[in-house]
């Protein structure tokens, strides 16, 4: 039986997608299909694939990444009417979020698609637990985290993606914090991935640290642009401009080997691979406590400015101060 994953490819580069990049580089003999492609993007589009596939004779094992519901039911009522198997791999919580404003019909379906996966992957204790309580009878249901190492090889290349302006930055800035985000969008009201929160603690930390560079990766800058058109201008009124890099839509994790430390002040998250990514080139990581995070991480109190401050500051000290006595 051949997988056939379907979800996000890159580009943007955000968790997700980079995580399946990086599976199809190990998994030769599984096909990768992108979700978000023209054959996929609706899911009327979608259900007319599905009925392509009852008369593929050749068994397949459908791995869906994408949060999307429908999609799930097509694959359900694809495994129905034909010999193909599906599994799920739930990257973040959409079930979590959705599940209470289904209708009682609709919450049975699911349960009928949960229950039929041939395998459910989730990324965090969190999710299982979740269907746990929703009483889903599925047998197979196992928490791995979605990171997998960058392929190294690809460096160079990456690095070439980089402008003059960008190298600059990092080249005359000290110390360095990297953050980034999927996308600017918001959970309960309130920026999800915690730009805001950044340009606060540049601003706490800039008294202390006057060269810091805070380089923020973004993946997608189509969404919510009048959000960022306030952040720039944000920036510019904490005079902040020169400490401060936006980077769209390009590879984040060679610079991790560069910088000194990794934040991820999100208000939700399954597990944060970017926050495992900083700690695969040993590059110190501060991130909410909002979900299980890589073993290492410094957490700090979701959406607490403080905490979050002083756990930063003090890892900046300890370097600085460990750095000192390497050169005495």
């Amino acid at each position: 039986m051949q997988d056939v994953h379907i979800g996000p490819l890159p580009p943007p580069p955000n968790g997700g997608s980079m995580y399946l990049y990086r599976l199809s580089k190990i998994d030769k003999k599984a096909i990768f299909l992108d979700s978000d492609s023209n054959e996929f993007k609706s899911n009327r589009k979608f259900l007319v694939w599905c009925l392509k596939q009852i008369f593929n004779f050749k068994r397949k094992n459908f791995i869906f990444h994408h949060p999307r519901l429908l999609p799930k039911f097509y694959l359900y009522f694809l495994s129905c009417v034909s010999f193909h198997n599906f599994s799920l791999v739930l990257h973040g919580n959409p079930l979590l979020n959705q599940y209470n404003k289904l209708s009682s019909i609709y919450r049975s379906i699911l349960k009928k698609v949960l229950n039929r996966a041939k395998f459910i992957q989730v990324v965090n204790p969190t999710y299982k637990a979740f269907l746990n309580l929703i009483k889903v009878k599925n047998k197979n249901v196992f928490v791995k985290n979605a990171f997998l190492p960058p392929p190294l090889e690809e460096e160079d290349r990456i690095i070439r993606t980089y402008g003059k302006d960008l190298i600059e930055f990092l080249d005359n800035k000290n110390p360095i914090i990297v953050a980034n985000a999927a996308s600017l969008i918001f959970y309960q009201g309130v920026d999800l991935y915690g730009l805001d929160m950044t340009i606060e603690l540049i601003k706490l930390l800039k008294p202390e640290f006057p060269n810091i560079g805070l380089l923020f990766a973004l993946a997608n800058d189509n969404i919510n642009r009048a959000y960022l058109n306030e952040i720039i201008k944000k920036i510019e009124d904490y005079d902040l401009k020169s400490n401060y890099y936006l980077m769209t839509g390009k590879e984040l994790w060679p610079i991790f080997k560069k910088a000194d430390l990794m934040v991820r002040p999100t208000n939700r998250d399954g597990y944060g691979s970017s926050v495992a990514e900083a700690l695969f080139f040993n590059c110190p990581a501060v991130a909410s406590d909002v979900c299980k995070r890589p073993k290492g991480t410094v957490l700090f109190k979701n959406r607490d400015l403080r905490d979050f401050f002083n756990k930063c500051q003090e890892l900046l000290k300890n370097k600085q101060r460990n750095l000192g006595n390497e050169q005495h």
